[in-house]
C-alpha cells in the first residue's frame, strides 16, 4: 500500500507525565519536499520528529512512512514492532542529531560505515566504498581516518550527515543541526543541507535559522503549544503573519532575518 504521501502523520499526540507536549497533530511531506519545522522553544518541534524516528513512543494517532505505521503493527491492539522490525523502518528514516552523536572511538570512515554493515549487511568493500562517496560529497575526503576528537564540530556534524543519508533513507530528518555550532562554522553544515534538497532528497527538519528556512523549504511549518499554528510556502507564510499573534512574536525576535520574502 502507499499514499501520496511519503510521510503522513495524523492526530498525533505524545505526553510526558502531565505535560501534552503534542495535541493532535497533522502533517504530511511528499517524496522531494522539505518541510521546515521552525516554533518557540518547548513548542514539541523535537518530540514531533523523535516520534517519526520512534526515539519517543507517541501515545495517539499514527505515522506513516510510505503507507506503513511506524511504531506499531497494524491492527486493533496497537502492538508495538519489535526491534529487528522496527530497525528496518528506522532504517528509512535518516536523523542528524544537534549533538552529533558520533561514536568517540570510531574514525569518520568507520562511522559512516557502521550503519552499512550493520542494518544494511554491506561487505566491508563496499561498505568503505559508499562511506569514501559521501564523506567525499560533505568535502571531508581528506578526513576520513580522523577520530571524533580531531575534527571541528562542522567537520563532525558533516560526517553525521553523511552517514544518515549513505544509509539511503527515504526521508531525512534533521533536529537544529546547526544550534551545538559556532556560528562560523554553521554555513559548512547548511551548504551541504541545501545541495541535498536541490537533488531531491525528501527532508523534515527543525531549525532556528530563518533564512536557511526559507530558502531551503518548499513548506515552512510553524508550531506553538503542541499545535501546527500555520504552514504554508515561504511567501503564504508571511502573508498568515498579520492573522497570527504568536507567529508574528515568534519572527519579531529575527529582525532582520524574519523577513521571509
Amino acid at each position: 500500500m502507499t499514499t501520496a504521501n511519503l510521510l503522513d502523520i495524523r492526530q498525533l499526540a505524545k505526553s510526558f507525565g502531565t505535560n501534552q507536549v503534542l495535541k493532535s497533530v497533522d502533517l504530511s511531506v511528499s517524496k522531494g519536499e522539505v518541510v521546515t519545522i521552525i516554533g518557540p522553544s518547548g513548542s514539541g518541534k523535537t518530540t514531533l520528529l523523535r516520534c517519526v524516528n520512534f526515539l519517543e513512543v507517541y501515545d495517539g494517532g499514527s505515522i506513516k512512512i510510505d503507507g506503513k505505521e511506524v511504531g506499531y503493527r497494524d491492527g486493533p491492539d496497537r502492538r508495538k514492532r519489535g526491534e529487528i522490525d522496527l530497525a528496518r523502518i528506522r532504517a528509512e528514516t535518516g536523523m542528524v542529531f544537534q549533538s552529533f552523536n558520533l561514536f568517540p572511538h570510531l574514525t569518520a570512515s568507520e562511522n559512516v560505515m557502521l550503519g552499512l554493515r550493520r542494518v544494511r549487511r554491506k561487505s566491508l568493500k563496499e561498505a568503505r566504498g559508499i562511506a569514501r562517496h559521501w564523506l567525499e560529497r560533505v568535502g571531508l575526503a581528506h578526513k576520513a581516518d580522523s577520530l571524533p576528537s580531531e575534527l571541528s564540530g562542522g567537520q563532525q556534524q558533516r560526517v553525521g550527515i553523511a552517514r544518515a543519508v549513505a544509509m539511503e533513507p527515504k526521508i531525512l530528518l534533521l533536529d537544529e543541526i546547526t544550534s551545538a555550532l559556532d556560528p562560523e562554522l554553521v554555513n559548512e553544515v547548511l551548504d551541504v543541507v541545501k545541495q541535498l534538497a536541490v537533488e531531491g532528497m525528501t527532508m523534515l527538519m527543525v531549525t532556528h535559522e530563518i533564512a536557511f528556512a526559507r530558502d531551503a523549504s518548499h513548506r515552512i511549518v510553524f508550531m506553538a503549544d503542541g499545535l501546527v499554528s500555520a504552514e504554508g510556502t515561504p511567501q503564504e507564510l508571511m502573508k498568515s503573519i498579520e492573522h497570527n499573534e504568536r507567529l508574528k512574536t515568534f519572527l519579531s525576535r529575527f529582525s532582520s532575518t524574519s523577513h521571509l520574502h
